[in-house]
């Protein structure tokens, strides 16, 4: 019985040990902190509540730092915590300004009236905060889509991709907006593609943080056939010929190639083409003009001209 009460006595006394480490610690600790310390802190500043068609111009203040004196509790939870200082705009704007001034006193008002009670601000960087305003403009731009599109092979799209919309508003400060002309959506990419697509795409915004945009995503359409390879012989014609003059061309029709649809290939003949060679531009030395082509189907693609010269012979 004797050995158990001494174990029992000699498991106590580290317990004891540890208890009486912990009040001592604990009476330090407020011992410490209630006392009153002095030091450098620094701050954020946000400007908020920006009146319609009003925004912060980027070359404003965005750090305050200034001297604090207060107990030790609230000294170590702004140490943790840097605080941030709101500048109300409606209180200082007026109508047709584009800047107000924050004089060092007004700030150091402000900056107390933000931190917590029984706290004393001193010694604040700014000496005087002019505050510069820019108004927004609104405009549209066009969307243009960013992308790395592969299709199967045998497969592409018909016609242009189409995105909706295909313009937005934006709004923003005058010096960016100016320079702005599109915006680009954020990267597509998508390999073996052999049917139709609807995506939903977001609008790369990262441009610049004080650009609004009218919305966020776009839906883009793109329209997938099955293509094969075709072959027509179109007639040449020739343009600004002098009324007086009459010409054989070699050859007198021309070979083209070109990739359509598959449901299409019946479809589209040579009448679809319009291949035109202009006079005035001939060249003379060697008797030869290039043939353009003027018109063609929108459904086809990878279109090519067989020959690039067309010869001439002249009748008087």
């Amino acid at each position: 019985m004797s050995e158990t009460k001494t174990n029992n006595t000699k498991k106590g006394k580290p317990k004891m040990f540890l208890l009486f480490l912990f009040v001592t610690t604990f009476i330090w600790f407020i011992s410490k902190f209630s006392r009153e310390f002095t030091s450098n802190l620094e701050a954020e500043i946000h400007y908020i509540n920006a009146p319609l068609g009003v925004i912060v111009s980027e070359k404003n203040y965005d750090i305050v730092t200034f001297d604090f004196t207060t107990s030790g509790f609230y000294f170590l939870y702004y140490k943790i915590n840097k605080p941030i200082i709101t500048i109300d705009l409606p209180k200082y704007i007026k109508a047709g300004t584009s800047s107000f001034i924050i004089s060092n006193s007004e700030l150091k008002r402000t900056i107390t009236s933000r931190l917590k009670n029984d706290i004393i601000v001193n010694n604040v960087s700014i000496e005087k905060m002019e505050v510069f305003l820019d108004k927004l403009k609104t405009k549209k731009v066009k969307v243009s889509l960013f992308e790395n599109i592969k299709f199967k092979n045998g497969f592409n799209s018909i016609g242009q991709y189409k995105i909706s919309p295909d313009s937005i508003a934006i709004s923003g400060p005058t010096q960016y907006l100016d320079t702005l002309t599109e915006i680009k959506t954020e990267l597509l990419e998508l390999t073996n593609v052999n049917e139709n697509i609807t995506a939903i795409v977001n609008l790369n915004k990262s441009n610049d943080a004080s650009i609004s945009y009218s919305q966020e995503t776009v839906k883009l359409d793109i329209f997938v056939k099955e293509f094969t390879q075709k072959s027509l012989l179109v007639p040449v014609l020739v343009n600004n010929l002098p009324s007086d003059l009459s010409i054989r061309l070699v050859p007198e029709n021309v070979t083209i190639r070109f990739d359509v649809a598959m449901e299409d290939y019946n479809e589209i003949t040579a009448i679809d083409f319009l291949l035109m060679c202009d006079f005035d531009k001939k060249n003379d030395q060697e008797d030869f003009m290039i043939p353009h082509l003027i018109k063609q189907p929108e459904s086809i693609i990878n279109l090519e001209i067989q020959e690039n010269k067309i010869n001439y012979l002249i009748f008087k």
